[in-house]
């Protein structure tokens, strides 16, 4: 029986990683994806639950303590929706179910099998993303661009910082996961699927994606895991970048000679001069920021937490994040150098979300947060 809960809960998690992936592939407009989108929060979190409460002996009091915190903070949420023109329930609810997905997949660390079928999912992605890509740039005559620096192309048939980022966290998981299953030939592949990422995330000008994935790759090389895993003063690292977040984007706004990502300081500072000024938006948040004539959001994830939840939302996901992260800690948990990695993968993510949105955005969160979800989780045992 446990044996079958194992899988059905697993079965779930990878579902939810694989809509989530399609969701971009195909695109918001397509006829499969536009009657769940909107409703997409409301079925992650109903599913984690699921999960959850299939794998509910194993719930520690520190769990049970920031589910409570998580039922808090979404009726607050729901208390002052009006006041946040939070008009769906799904914008009150965000937070708790980044926090359930995480949880859910520490309950139930993949097995063989389950790394297998996320390999099937992230490869299956990563070339049907680069076929659709690069056969639009033959068509449209833009391959020859595909040589120099041009950065003029914005949309294809989604934002192509969306298809960069999709190119990029697929090449991340499928080399993460040929590593965990040591197959024969793992290198060849691995350098195979980081030169097929680079290659997508530079075809399709995604700069930020670019980088990222090759900051991945290097540091994933270089960075001592042997010494991190017996020594994991590091891990401090997270909560320290959830609490400075905030208060470097403020300062990077606030400076009139830096430029460093492109104008996205303007849009910073206008929403700091929005934001700050009223005590209530400071707590429990506001309205919805929108910025200039094309209606930007705030193109800072913990920037855009901060506007639709407040300091109570910000604090309460950061803090959970940060207890699930810090119980590696305990020198009984495993810290593999798989674990390592993904914990690399998931601080990247994170610096990722400096630039976007994507770490609040619910349709986002099973390919974002999975890489905590891997790093976190036990190492698996033989179920019955």
């Amino acid at each position: 029986m446990e044996k079958v809960i194992h899988r059905v809960s697993t079965l779930l998690i990878l579902f939810t990683i694989g809509v989530s992936n399609s969701i971009w592939l195909l695109g918001i407009s397509h006829p499969l994806i536009d009657p769940f989108f909107s409703d997409f929060a409301y079925w992650l979190g109903g599913l984690m639950i699921v999960v959850i409460l299939l794998n509910i002996k194993k719930l520690t009091r520190g769990d049970w303590v920031f589910l409570g915190l998580a039922l808090a903070d979404s009726i607050m949420n729901i208390f002052t929706a009006d006041y946040r023109n939070a008009a769906t329930l799904d914008m009150s609810i965000i937070p708790a179910v980044i926090f359930l997905f995480v949880l859910a997949c520490r309950l139930v660390p993949f097995d063989k099998v389950d790394k297998s079928l996320m390999l099937a999912i992230n490869v299956i992605i990563l070339l049907l993303m680069l076929f659709r890509l690069f056969k639009h740039l033959i068509n449209a005559g833009l391959i020859g661009n595909f040589f120099t620096l041009d950065n003029s192309l914005i949309q294809i048939w989604i934002n192509v910082n969306v298809i960069g980022a999709v190119i990029m966290f697929s090449s991340i998981l499928s080399v993460l996961m040929i590593r965990s299953l040591e197959l024969k030939g793992g290198k060849i592949w691995q350098s195979l699927l980081y030169l097929l990422g680079l290659i997508g995330t530079w075809g399709c000008q995604s700069r930020t994606s670019f980088l990222v994935l090759a900051a991945f790759i290097f540091l994933d090389l270089v960075l001592p895991k042997q010494f991190l895993e017996k020594h994991r003063f590091w891990l401090w690292g997270f909560p320290l970048l959830f609490l400075l977040a905030p208060f470097v984007t403020w300062f990077i706004a606030e400076s009139p000679s830096m430029n460093l990502f492109t104008d996205r300081e303007n849009i910073w500072h206008a929403f700091f001069q929005q934001w700050l000024p009223s005590k209530r938006a400071i707590f429990t948040g506001q309205k919805p920021f929108l910025y200039g004539p094309h209606l930007f959001s705030t193109h800072n994830s913990y920037l855009y937490l901060l506007c639709n939840f407040g300091v109570i939302g910000y604090v309460f996901l950061s803090s959970g994040l940060s207890y699930t992260i810090l119980k590696l800690r305990n020198k009984m948990a495993t810290l593999s150098h798989e674990q390592i990695s993904c914990l690399i993968a998931f601080f990247l993510a994170l610096a990722y979300g400096f630039m976007e949105d994507s770490l609040m955005v619910i349709q986002w969160v099973p390919i974002m947060f999975c890489f905590l979800g891997l790093a976190v989780a036990p190492a698996t045992k033989k179920v019955q």
